[in-house]
């Protein structure tokens, strides 16, 4: 495999949806080649209705929505119109739960992540609060750990699950290599499924990448390149990627 210098302006933005939306639309619109690929299929759980009928029925005195597929599936269920105070960790989903959800939802006006969330004036003292984390199966424990430190009662509803999705297409890997300078990853599962992908072949390839991640946390778990290399916005927004995709494609020009 043939490893070309960083200079090349493409951009692989690793995302559930392979299709272009607006997003990469108007990265292209920008100059900017793109390339996106997903290795994780979003699939529902099934729906437990006495399950749902209860949630409904609840005293919540905080709701949180983790993802826009969250909301979604959510919805899809029938969980509208249910009195609460709903939070989301940013402004992405919060829009697409507070129009799927038919309700208003609040989040983090900076710092995008759950520890922003976790910050808000209103979620600091919680005692003998009840609330519900609407999610995917698994993941962190980080919200519900801390919510219930502040004195809630935390219950989840998972409404989703992830599936790998495997890559068996070296002359992809190899476009790749050849175009891309800059690498977008949202998510520490995405992230993991990338680098197992990839031939041992292709390091030197990711080692001279640009990275854009929007956590130090994921920033953390890239173990290549240089400290420099890697841009934390703080977000996963898509403003704030496109502003870090548009600095990025300056620094090669």
């Amino acid at each position: 495999m043939t490893v070309n210098p960083v200079s090349h302006k493409a951009v692989l933005l690793l995302r559930p949806g392979n299709m272009p939306d607006a997003f990469t639309r108007q990265l292209r619109e920008t100059g900017r080649e793109c390339f996106v690929h997903s290795f994780i299929e979003i699939e529902p759980l099934p729906l437990d209705k006495k399950q749902l009928t209860d949630l409904k029925q609840r005293h919540w005195d905080g709701i949180v929505v983790v993802s826009k597929n969250a909301a979604h599936y959510a919805a899809k269920a029938g969980f509208t119109d249910v009195p609460s105070k709903y939070y989301a960790v940013g402004p992405g989903t919060a829009s697409f739960a507070a129009k799927h959800l038919n309700t208003p939802v609040s989040c983090p006006t900076f710092i995008h992540q759950s520890e922003g969330l976790l910050d808000l004036a209103e979620l600091q003292k919680l005692e003998q609060q009840s609330w519900l984390i609407i999610r995917g199966e698994g993941g962190r424990e980080l919200l519900a750990d801390a919510l219930r430190a502040r004195g809630a009662s935390v219950d989840y509803w998972e409404v989703y699950r992830r599936k790998q999705l495997t890559l068996n297409d070296p002359e992809l890997i190899e476009q790749w290599i050849k175009s891309v300078g800059t690498i977008v990853v949202t998510s520490a599962e995405q992230l993991g499924y990338f680098l197992s992908s990839l031939p041992s072949s292709a390091k030197t390839w990711l080692d001279n990448c640009q990275w854009i991640v929007p956590s130090h946390r994921l920033k953390g778990l890239i173990p290549f390149g240089q400290s420099d290399s890697i841009k934390v916005t703080g977000s996963a927004a898509d403003a704030i990627l496109m502003n870090a995709l548009i600095a990025d494609g300056k620094t090669h020009d």
